[in-house]
Formats: C-alpha cells, structure tokens, sequence
C-alpha cells in the first residue's frame, strides 16, 4: 500500500470510538485484562484484536496481534498495513511494512524514532474493515524505554470493560 493513509482508509476509524487501550493493569484473569507490552511498545484494542505498535531502536516499526486473551495471532490476521511517520517540518516518511520470516509480525524499515513529538500513522485491514490510529512517538519512546516489568500506567479505556 503506497499511497497516502489518508486516502486510503478513513478517518473515523480513527476514533475508534469502542476505545483504544494502553500498556493497563490487569483486570485478573477476564478477557481483554492483560494489556502489557509484550513487545516493549503501545497495547490498542478494537473488538476482540489487541494489537502492539513497536519502533525499533536502529530504525524500524513492528506490528504484533493478539485476541482477546492475548494469545499470539498470525500476523496474516490482518491486511493491507500501512505505516507513515510524520515529524514537524519533514516530509512524511513512509514505511513498507510485510509480513516476517516468521509470519508473527508485520515489520517495516524506517529512519530511526526520535522526535518525541512526531506521529506514527498506522492502517490496517481487519475483518474487511479499515482502521487508522495515530500513535505519539512519545509512547513509543516511552515503551522503548520503561522497565519490562513496568505496566503501572493509566488505563485509558477500552471496549466496554
């Protein structure tokens, strides 16, 4: 997918409006409870889908799938990724994402993360619908950074739990 995410998918995916969930402390052993980081990155939700955006320190961003339990998913449980990194005065930065030699994660090069106020801009194909979020590189960065066993932070919501 080469063109711009914008075109592509629309912006009312955006909201998610069933909630998006961060790195949260448990709800004990229910559905949709555990949203640590297994990857070092940022947990979102919709529906039943947990999903994980990661930037890898050299460069790089990585997408991993989880259900409900959070039980690792194929990353071929979605389709048609697409990732841009938007930075203040630079041209928007396009990453072509594919599937792993493992076929357990999307990845895709880019310029290394380092502007903690820049936004990457993901899209997928889930259950024939598009999604678009905006994830603050400053959670990423922050992920890339918190202690493993750190998952203290707020919940923001997710999904009617």
């Amino acid at each position: 997918m080469n063109r711009n995410l914008l075109a592509v998918l629309p912006l009312a995916a955006l909201l998610l409006t069933s909630g998006i969930a961060t790195r949260a402390v448990a709800h004990g052993d229910e559905p949709h409870g555990d949203h640590d980081a297994a990857h070092g990155g940022f947990v979102m939700m919709y529906q039943d889908l947990h999903f994980e955006v990661t930037a890898v320190a050299g460069g790089g961003v990585q997408l991993y799938f989880t259900d409900a339990a959070r039980s690792e998913l194929p990353a071929a449980t979605v389709s048609d990724v697409a990732v841009e990194i938007e930075s203040a005065g630079k041209p928007i930065e396009t990453v072509a994402m594919g599937i792993s030699a493992g076929g357990d994660f999307w990845e895709g090069a880019s310029s290394p993360l380092t502007d903690s106020d820049a936004i990457v801009r993901v899209g997928f194909l889930y259950a024939g619908k598009p999604l678009l979020l905006d994830v603050p590189a400053s959670s990423l960065l922050q992920a890339d950074t918190a202690p493993a066993a750190d998952a203290a932070a707020p919940a923001a919501g997710h999904d009617g739990h």
